[in-house]
This record gives structure tokens, sequence and C-alpha cells, in this order.
């Protein structure tokens, strides 16, 4: 009996939603795009303002929105969702090329070795993720790799750092066990997938659309973004982004900055978020209503964030009716290692703004007073 060779295993792609993100909008996204679509139509431009993992973005564009734009100040978010957008046929032919090209390099000691072995990820994911990550540099700097075909390398480099790390869905602690099994005594310790080789896998790509992606402070767009819808998502709690992500971030920007602490973090000090500040963030909501330039203005909050309920309400009073929808839904969390289910709320709340009204009548500038915005205050 002759043997015959079994077919090669079929290399599942990487999709948006393959991310380990707290607060993704991954499980809400098809209801909030329903509830916009049903009220506001299918937008001849949507902006998704502060982006994330880009869950609405991508059932928005399924759902037919036109050009699109989205902003977040952590670049691993954005090069993600930028990289999700189709390249065309002759790109991705270059994609798969280059993804290639890339898998097939030995690994080194570099950045990522030095500081994150046997912390984040193991030594050997380590040396491979060296090697790839300056591979993906040097193509950009020698402009040899579009722009395009960069950005979604850059997605599925990250996507395969995130699925490799050895933490429970962020990065402000690792599991502390890397040679350990999963589980021990019912406490989650290692994820198990931290000793499976890195490896680029292809991206299921987004429908194309027209689209701009900002890696930015939010303020500095709103002056020349229009949309006919804006969907406003912001941080709702205490806990900065930029500390549950830095990882990413760190190699996504790809600066090679000098870190601290057993966490490994670099100077976040320029990403912090006034949305996550008590102090602060009832005013950089109103100032972000009062400037966004849209008519159909979406809002998400949840039942367990800074502002209440009855603020969201009389903020959004302030444009326009305010009309709300709640979504319930179970989230896990409290104890480190230990999944508890609760219950709890989210608030999505519209209000369709009078063409061309500016509440402020155009001042664009950012109240630094104490009962203001912080100076210099990145509000993305």
């Amino acid at each position: 009996m002759s043997w015959i060779k079994p077919a090669p295993k079929t290399v599942r792609p990487f999709s948006l939603s393959n991310r380990k993100y707290i607060g993704s909008k991954r499980e809400l996204a098809s209801r909030i795009a329903k509830a916009i679509v049903a009220r506001s139509g299918v937008p001849d431009s949507f902006f998704d303002v502060f982006a994330g993992t880009g869950a609405v973005t991508q059932v928005m564009a399924e759902n037919g929105a036109g050009t699109i734009f989205a902003c977040d100040n952590l670049k691993a978010n954005t090069v993600i969702l930028s990289g999700f957008f189709d390249p065309g046929p002759d790109g991705q032919a270059s994609f798969l090329d280059e993804l290639e090209k890339l898998n097939d390099l030995s690994g080194c000691d570099g950045y990522i070795t030095a500081h994150f072995a046997d912390t984040y990820f193991s030594r050997a994911n380590c040396r491979k993720m060296d090697a790839v990550r300056e591979g993906i540099a040097r193509g950009e700097d020698a402009g040899r790799v579009p722009a395009q075909v960069s950005a979604a390398l850059m997605a599925s480099f990250l996507l395969a750092a995130d699925r490799a790390a050895n933490t429970l869905g962020q990065y402000d602690a690792y599991l502390k066990h890397i040679g350990s099994s999963g589980f021990e005594n019912g406490r989650h310790v290692a994820d198990s997938r931290i000793h499976e080789p890195f490896r680029l896998k292809p991206l299921s790509f987004l429908p194309s659309r027209p689209h701009r992606i900002y890696t930015a402070d939010i303020f500095s767009l709103l002056a020349t973004v229009k949309a006919t819808v804006a969907y406003l998502d912001p941080p709702y709690n205490t806990r900065q982004y930029c500390d549950n992500y830095h990882v990413l971030e760190n190699l996504a920007r790809w600066e090679k900055p000098a870190l601290y602490g057993k966490t490994r973090k670099f100077d976040r000090t320029l990403l912090k978020s006034p949305f996550s500040s008590r102090r602060y963030a009832k005013t950089a909501v109103a100032e972000l209503l009062a400037e966004i330039q849209a008519e159909h203005v979406w809002l998400s909050y949840n039942s367990e964030g800074i502002l209440s309920r009855t603020e969201l309400i009389d903020l959004l009073s302030v444009h326009g009716k305010p009309e709300i929808l709640e979504f319930p839904y179970p989230v896990f969390g409290k104890g480190a290692g230990v999944s508890r289910k609760r219950q709890v709320t989210e608030y999505l709340l519209y209000v369709k703004k009078a063409a061309g009204k500016r509440t402020n009548q155009g001042d664009t500038s950012i109240d630094d007073s104490p009962g203001g915005l912080p100076a210099g205050a990145a509000l993305c």
C-alpha cells in the first residue's frame, strides 16, 4: 500500500476579535451596531472615537458604513485596526510573502529577550519575536514594504504576541509560574499557550473601506474630522489602558525605552487619560460632547463606571433630547487568577445634535484650572 502524504494543516487566520482585552465590545458590538443603524441609518461616514479593539468599527463596516474614521491614543490598537483593512489582491499577496519570510527567521537575542524573557513570554518566543519585529522594522525603514502591508504584518505580530503572553488578558502583571501547568488548586497560574512557538498568521481582513486611523489626542482631531455618526466609548473606570497594555504598546512603538519595576513598564505619563480620573472624567466627557462634529452621537458607558446614569443623561441633555438603551451582560473578574461571574449593564445613549451647533462657540481650548482638565492631558 502506498503512503499518502497528509494535506498540510490549515492555518486559522487571526480575526480582529482575537484580543485579550479588558473593556472590549466584542460581545456587545452587534447589538450596538444594530441600534445605531436602526436609529441613525447606515452612515456614509462613521467615527469610532475610542477605537480600542475595533470591534464596533468592524461590525459597522460589515453593515455597510462608508468612510471610517477611528482614533485611539495607543498605537498598538490603531496599527492592529489599520492592518485589518483589506489591502487588495496585490497587497494580500505581498503580505503573505512577507509573512512567510518573517516566520522563517531564526531567533536572536534583542530588546524583547533582554526585558521580557521568562516573565511575559517564554525565552524561546522572545528570541523569535526579536527577529520578527526587527524584520518588520527593516522593511518599513527601507521603504520596501507598502504601509498597508506593514500594518497588516504588525497586526499579526501583536496578535501573535498577545496569544503567547503569560497573562490573564492585560499586562499590568504577568502570571508568576511560567514553568507551571495552567492551573494549580483551582487557580489560573500560567497560560497554557505560552510555550507554543511564536508564529505570525494570516488575517481575516475587513471589507475594503475608505478609512483614516489616527493615533492621537482626540481633541486634536475634532476641528477637522466630521462624520454622520460618532460613537464614543471612553474609558469608564480608573484603570489606565496604557498600564494594562504597556507591553504591546512598547512593541508597537518600537522606540526601545528604558523600563522599570517588576512589570517592565516604560514612562507612560503622556498616555494617561483624564477619562479614567474621578476628578476629570465628567469635564472630559462634557468637552468631548461639545466639540464632536457629528449629527448622530452615541455614547457607551458602564454601570460600574465613574459617572452615573443620571450624570450621563444630564451631559447629553445639553445637546438635545437623549435616549438610552440598556444591555445587561455577565462579566468575569474580582480575584487574581480566579473568575467570578457578575452582572453589569452597558448604557448606550444617543442624542441628535443640531447641525453646526458648537456649544462653546468654537473654543477648543482645554481648561487647566483646578476644576478642568490637566494641562497637556491626552484625551483619546
